[in-house]
């Protein structure tokens, strides 16, 4: 692999200032924005970068090292002979995301050219390192990248499980929590069956009503009024108290699971999770922090180290693509 000179970045559809800022802030002077197209934007080093870089942007969906681009399936797997790649996977997916999923035609698309370039590519399985191939608009060459697989990287091309948000959804919170559990590796059909959720902030109920559907129990914590169809399931209980005052008499002693979509200032949602975390023990956290200003931007690095001191294993943070003014975190 050559030593590699840009980094790239995918992001959310309007967080590209916010991405930019981070980089900013974490990396100083040392990485300047270059090659920028919406949800792409790619940055150059001022010195040498190590192998094993990583950006680590909470604001973006994948990173890596930029590759070059490539308008054939030919060029594509020219390009990884000529850097000397050896890569165990290859990603194609769109480089435009909408916040409710990607059409099925442009999944399509994409397949056909994943099927094209993949007989060409010769894949490494012992290779921590996939090649992103980023499908722009038609007659647009296509962007190149590789990122390394680590526990923090989404499995999914681009961060993005091939599911849409249902119209029968109550609430698009479904949608981030299937994309929150398919980053846990939790998206298998009958990985949660049985198992036991605790969701803060469950009104009006998408979230609780994903897990339902996954064979949970759900325990809703929220003021908020809830969707019918999810207080009627036999499987779900509903407390209608803040996080603040339930007590622990009402809860059960563990659960698997611990969920929060709270709209509160993300350092108060810290303390909730601290509190619940310490008494409940959940294997698994899943929850968003919303980030509805520059000012609560700046203090991501803060608010994840508050959490690693109680969370069950590391903290992974990535704003996913049906995240608004917010970035999910994940442990596990």
């Amino acid at each position: 692999m050559k030593k590699p000179e840009f980094v790239f970045a995918t992001c959310r559809a309007g967080s590209e200032p916010s991405l930019k800022r981070e980089v900013a802030a974490r990396h100083g002077g040392w990485l300047t924005p270059a090659f920028m197209r919406p949800q792409l934007i790619t940055f150059k080093a001022k010195t040498e970068m190590r192998p094993d870089f990583e950006l680590d942007a909470a604001f973006s969906s994948v990173s890596g090292f930029s590759a070059g681009m490539a308008k054939t399936p030919e060029e594509v797997a020219a390009k990884v002979q000529e850097q000397g790649l050896e890569v165990s996977q290859v990603h194609v997916y769109p480089r435009v995301i909408g916040e409710d999923g990607v059409a099925d035609e442009v999944w399509q698309r994409v397949d056909a050219i994943h099927g094209q370039i993949t007989p060409l590519v010769s894949l490494t399985k012992t290779s921590q390192l996939i090649l992103d191939v980023i499908i722009g608009e038609e007659g647009e060459p296509w962007f190149l990248g590789i990122h390394r697989r680590t526990p923090a990287a989404h499995p999914s091309p681009g961060a993005l499980p091939r599911v849409q948000l249902p119209p029968e959804a109550p609430s698009r919170a479904w949608l981030k929590m299937e994309q929150a559990l398919s980053w846990l590796g939790l998206d298998a059909p009958d990985a949660l069956k049985g198992k036991t959720a605790l969701e803060l902030g469950s009104a009006p109920g998408g979230a609780s009503w994903a897990l339902l559907q996954r064979g949970m129990r759900v325990i809703g914590l929220d003021t908020g009024s809830m969707d019918e169809r999810v207080l009627r399931h036999p499987n779900y209980h509903h407390l209608s108290i803040p996080a603040g005052d339930v007590s622990l008499r009402e809860l059960p002693r563990e659960v698997d699971l611990l969920a929060s979509d709270m709209n509160l200032h993300p350092g108060l949602v810290v303390k909730y999770m601290e509190r619940f975390t310490r008494e409940l023990n959940p294997r698994w956290l899943a929850l968003t922090l919303k980030m509805n200003d520059g000012q609560v931007e700046s203090q991501i690095p803060s608010l994840l180290q508050q959490l690693r001191r109680f969370t069950p294993g590391e903290v992974y943070a990535r704003q996913l693509p049906a995240n608004r003014r917010e970035i999910t975190v994940i442990s596990h």
